[in-house]
């Protein structure tokens, strides 16, 4: 038995673990050690378990052998009482493995969990630029359940089915190591059997994974989109791509169903017919009067004892197989790693305290990491002064948004810097620097919370404006109260309940209640009236008036009273000044301002 037990570990270790195919699993080592002391105690109730399972049918054949001779009745009580005693300590053993080893893979999925939530809170945005969401919730739902059952069904059943083959191989040698030979004949076929359906699931179960992501990013679309669906009449096609991903999905189901129903119909199988020569063998034996009928009926007992072990090897390889691909798709998450981070410790004095100074852009330039080769930003210089209100003006795609995103450090410049009073962003903690900044992004977006706590959002434990004070300010303390339940209003997805113009206010509100030093507002006034804009201003110019506004917008009404304006064009400066210097030079202000006053006087005539 040892020579072909230690031929099958031997195999799987140097096909596998070798080859790579299962050191994706290595990685959860700190999560095992983490529970070792109970694992270890599990692992001591497996041994205590199948030590009872194979003892017990030693007193079974020792009653079985005593009717074949004259015996006193509490000779055969006390071997049948022995017997249900060890295989109700054996149950009771099991019992003890399930709550220390299952109980714990949920710990550690618990852990897996929190660990991966926390991973992606860390990456930066060019990572979400590139991943979908259905993918990560993929991931972080289905691959995580395939890891949790390696670390608990997959760690008892395999640890179980060692110590089961040890012992029970062991008592089968100590009846008659000749049965014990013919008995262990299909051990080769079924370590081949194992390698081969081993990397079949592996490749099928990956395939499965990888549908099930593409299912879940095409239904978090749809759903997020719905009404864009509904305006343009996709439902039709909507639905049949999704059933050709869920065909998919079931076809590469229904192959790994296949061969994991092959593979143990092919171990069932061998394990019954691993019986037929050790009967006809056995019977001779107790013909010759070399064996008992107790010795061939004990024999038999463990032969079938070890029935399961053998089913459970191809269960097991599935759950391992599943597991690796999964740990391989969730260490390509962990391994990720931001591309903005801190560059010095972060002072825990200092994290809160807002950044005074001048902003200045110096030479910089800028590609997205998607397409290295083309330049958004060009050699941008400019220096905003301290409480000044500056505007970036410009035709769609001159690199607007890509600009004020480099304040925040949401990404770094490829080439030149960013100053705030003299001190490179990059050797500031992000967490200071984006306490100094209330960024109001192009695209509003607004959690599925009550308008309080969205607007409450970001100031957290730091001092600021109250929510009633920064919607004021917001021109959207009149609409939220007109709602029923005022402030206190549960918002649907991404505040589906709210007008265009109401989800910019309250963006708006919600980066005012940092009470920033620097304030972004990346065309966050494109959904109001000229009149609400203006009042907006007003209020900022009133309650803030030492903070440095950094706006982006497409309405010369909304610009004309900046302190001064950036003109982008091609992703260069291609003018600088106030509203009337820039009228006076006649260049790409001058033309966009004549543009929109005919636009306002063909719509005033219509």
């Amino acid at each position: 038995m040892s020579v072909w037990f230690s031929y099958i570990l031997l195999y799987i270790r140097n096909r596998y673990f070798k080859k790579g195919r299962m050191k994706n699993l290595l990685a959860l080592k700190p999560y095992l050690a983490r529970y070792r002391n109970t694992l270890l105690w599990g692992v001591v109730c497996v041994v205590a378990t199948n030590f009872f399972a194979v003892a017990a049918p030693r007193f079974l054949g020792n009653a079985i052998d005593l009717m074949n001779k004259p015996f006193e009745l509490p000779e055969i009580l006390s071997d049948v009482g022995l017997y249900i005693l060890f295989a109700a300590l054996s149950g009771v053993m099991l019992y003890l493995v399930r709550q220390l080893i299952i109980v714990t893979s949920r710990h550690i999925e618990y852990d897996l969990k929190n660990d991966y939530y926390a991973h992606l809170q860390t990456l930066s945005t060019s990572f979400y630029d590139r991943t979908g969401s259905g993918e990560l919730i993929s991931r972080g739902t289905n691959d995580l359940n395939a890891v949790r059952d390696f670390v608990g069904p997959g760690i008892m059943y395999s640890i179980n089915t060692l110590f089961r083959l040890v012992f029970a191989v062991a008592a089968m040698i100590a009846i008659s190591p000749s049965l014990t030979l013919y008995a262990l004949l299909p051990a080769p076929l079924l370590s081949w059997s194992v390698y081969r359906t081993g990397i079949s699931i592996q490749k099928r179960s990956r395939k499965i994974q990888e549908n099930y992501a593409s299912i879940t990013n095409l239904v978090q679309e749809n759903i997020s989109g719905i009404r864009i669906v509904k305006n343009y009449n996709r439902e039709p096609i909507e639905v049949a791509r999704f059933e050709a991903l869920n065909k998919i999905y079931f076809d590469n189901n229904l192959g790994l169903a296949r061969i994991q129903a092959r593979f143990m119909a092919f171990l069932t199988a061998l394990t019954a017919l691993s019986l037929i020569p050790v009967i006809w063998a056995g019977g001779l034996q107790v013909m010759n009067g070399t064996m008992t009928v107790g010795g061939i009926a004990q024999f038999v007992i463990y032969v079938t004892m070890l029935s399961w072990p053998m089913i459970s090897i191809g269960w097991v390889t599935n759950i391992v197989q599943k597991a690796s691909a999964a740990q391989a798709r969730l260490k390509e998450i962990f391994d990720s790693r931001p591309n903005v981070t801190d560059t010095v410790e972060v002072p825990s004095a200092t994290a809160g305290e807002a950044l005074k100074g001048p902003i200045s852009f110096e030479h910089v330039s800028f590609s997205y990491p998607a397409q290295p080769e083309k330049q958004v930003l060009r050699d941008i210089s400019f220096t905003v002064e301290p409480g000044t209100k500056v505007a970036i003006v410009g035709a769609t795609g001159s690199g607007k948004s890509t600009l004020v995103n480099l304040i925040p450090r949401l990404y770094d410049p490829g080439d030149g810097k960013v100053t705030i009073g003299g001190r490179d962003i990059r050797g500031i903690p992000l967490a200071t620097l984006r306490r100094t900044v209330g960024f109001v992004p192009q695209t509003n977006f607004l959690f599925s919370d009550t308008i309080r706590r969205n607007i409450d959002f970001g100031r957290g434990t730091h001092d600021g404006l109250d929510v009633i004070e920064a919607s004021r300010i917001a021109m959207l303390h009149d609409d939220v109260m007109d709602f029923p339940e005022g402030f206190d209003t549960m918002l649907g997805e991404k505040g589906i309940n709210l007008s265009g113009g109401q989800k910019q206010r309250a963006c708006i509100a919600r980066a005012l209640c940092w009470n920033p030093s620097v304030l972004v507002l990346d065309d966050a006034l494109s959904a109001v009236d000229t009149a609400t804009e203006a009042r907006i201003f007003d209020g900022l110019l009133e309650k803030l008036p030492d903070t440095t506004v950094i706006l982006i917008s497409h309405r010369i009404s909304t610009v004309r009273n900046c302190d001064r304006i950036i003109v982008l064009h091609d992703g260069e400066i291609a003018e600088s000044g106030t509203h009337e210097e820039l009228l006076q030079n006649g260049k790409f202000y001058a033309d966009l301002y004549m543009q929109q006053l005919l636009e306002e006087e063909i719509s005033s005539l219509s």
